[in-house]
């Protein structure tokens, strides 16, 4: 498979930040959801109250996948992949914050779901413009 179109991108400050505080946003919830009682109480509650499949198994998934995510955006490693992959994970985001009343399943962040439309159109441009400046595809790219 060639990987080259995939990693393509140019060496751009603004797609460079944009994908970097990307991959902070996700390696934080990712961690938070599972270091920090509050916010893992809250992403159970979330879950439940959204009526989430296999809830279960997404409580500890989703928050590895998060943190792998972040990773990978912050150090800008297949950045369209990672973008990509966070475009479900804030539509089912928006559905969540749309759906869950209670107040308390929102314990950083305003119920509206302003935080997850906000993050999958700034993946959204990941995905079109690739990691930008500093990124490892950019020098994947000038390789």
């Amino acid at each position: 498979m060639n990987t080259s179109k995939i990693r393509e991108t140019n060496d751009n400050r603004i797609i460079g930040s944009v994908r970097i505080m990307l991959g902070i946003i996700f390696m934080m919830t990712g961690v938070m959801k599972i270091a920090l009682s509050k916010f893992g109480t809250a992403w159970g509650l979330q879950l439940t109250e959204a009526n989430i499949p296999l809830s279960g198994f997404v409580f500890w998934f989703i928050p590895v996948l998060e943190i792998v995510i972040g990773v990978s955006l912050f150090m800008g490693f297949f950045s369209r992949v990672a973008a990509l992959i966070v475009l479900p994970i804030m539509i089912v985001g928006i559905y969540v914050h749309l759906t869950v009343i209670n107040p308390g399943a929102f314990p950083a962040q305003p119920q509206e779901p302003y935080v997850p439309i906000v993050v999958f159109l700034l993946a959204l441009v990941v995905v079109i413009k690739g990691g930008g400046s500093w990124s490892k595809d950019l020098s994947f790219t000038l390789s």
